[in-house]
């Protein structure tokens, strides 16, 4: 009777073992547009860097930081800003040293980035009070693209957020792409997409 029951309880974990995959595992999660998105999803695109200038920075060593803090006080006409943690003094003095020499500085954050960051005022309180439009985006989970598009032909872009720890602590990657007006416009695109998708920053915590 014992190896009769032993026998059952084999059969039934083999049963377990090779059971297919249910049918909801099998089918892959499809994003759903927010209904508060004014433009369309932008296509995918696949451009060829004939003449471009890329220059590439792996992070813990603060390279990275001075990367981009060269790369905005070069800055002559536009920035648009995407972000999700963004607690770097030093790059948010710089916006707003860029938007005070006349440049065209727009950035849109993550809600998270509303609310205070070691007693210290948000982020995009600091950048609203420069003078520099804010957009949250709270129509996804987290909006967590990390890119600077500058003058309509430079692409910052890559894991760095723009934070002390992702400069100083972090294995982080940083690609700084000149000359690539091809590649940008699609930024450019999604950049605009996701604006489409935001709200304007009131001065206020977004949940």
């Amino acid at each position: 009777m014992m190896r009769k029951k032993q026998l059952a309880l084999y059969a039934a974990l083999l049963v377990t073992l090779v059971a297919p995959v249910p049918a909801l595992a099998r089918h892959p999660y499809r994003f759903v547009p927010s209904e508060s998105c004014i433009r369309p999803h932008p296509p995918q695109a696949s451009v060829t860097l004939a003449h471009a200038r890329a220059t590439v920075s792996f992070s813990p060593d603060g390279r990275g930081e001075a990367l981009i803090l060269k790369a905005v006080s070069a800055a002559r006409h536009t920035i648009l800003v995407q972000a999700y943690s963004f607690s770097d003094r030093r790059i948010l003095a710089a916006l707003g040293e860029a938007r005070s020499r006349g440049v065209d500085v727009r950035v849109i954050l993550d809600k998270t980035d509303t609310e205070s960051y070691e007693h210290r005022k948000p982020v995009a309180a600091i950048l609203s009070a420069e003078g520099i439009p804010v957009w949250i985006d709270n129509a996804v989970r987290i909006a967590h693209n990390k890119v600077m598009i500058i003058d309509g032909t430079d692409l910052i872009t890559g894991s760095y957020n723009f934070t002390y720890a992702a400069a100083y602590h972090n294995a982080e990657n940083l690609l700084y792409i000149r000359n690539a007006a091809a590649l940008v416009h699609a930024y450019i695109a999604n950049w605009n997409w996701r604006l489409s998708c935001a709200q304007a920053y009131a001065g206020r915590p977004v949940r």
